[in-house]
């Protein structure tokens, strides 16, 4: 089964590196990045954080794109996760999130 987490980066703009370090992902995983913009709600639940079906997830008129999608760990790094470009095409900053997919196997071939 593909496993699937969903990161609030907060405000962002242009084009922005990110990286989320997580255990599911090594240097051979086959891993897909979407993007989108989050109206954030500020009303805390019980245990401090957000609720995650509070923030909403909209289709604005910025564009977002991710690309340069570079999963990462052993023998080559020591933190196992993945790395990615978002580019946010607006003149001021908007909250981003991006929900990232790992899949459980790895590619059926390699072609050099």
């Amino acid at each position: 089964m593909p496993q699937h987490i969903r990161k609030y980066w907060g405000k962002r703009h242009g084009r922005q590196q990110l990286n989320f370090n997580w255990g599911a992902i090594n240097a051979n995983s086959i891993v897909h990045v979407a993007a989108s913009e989050y109206l954030p709600v500020t009303d805390p639940d019980a245990h401090g954080g957000f609720v995650d079906q509070n923030h909403q997830r909209f289709i604005g008129a910025a564009n977002v794109t991710v690309s340069n999608i570079a999963p990462h760990g052993a023998p080559w790094d020591p933190n196992n996760g993945v790395t990615f470009v978002v580019n946010v095409d607006w003149p001021s900053p908007i909250y981003i999130v991006t929900d990232i997919t790992v899949f459980d196997e790895g590619p059926a071939e390699i072609q050099n």
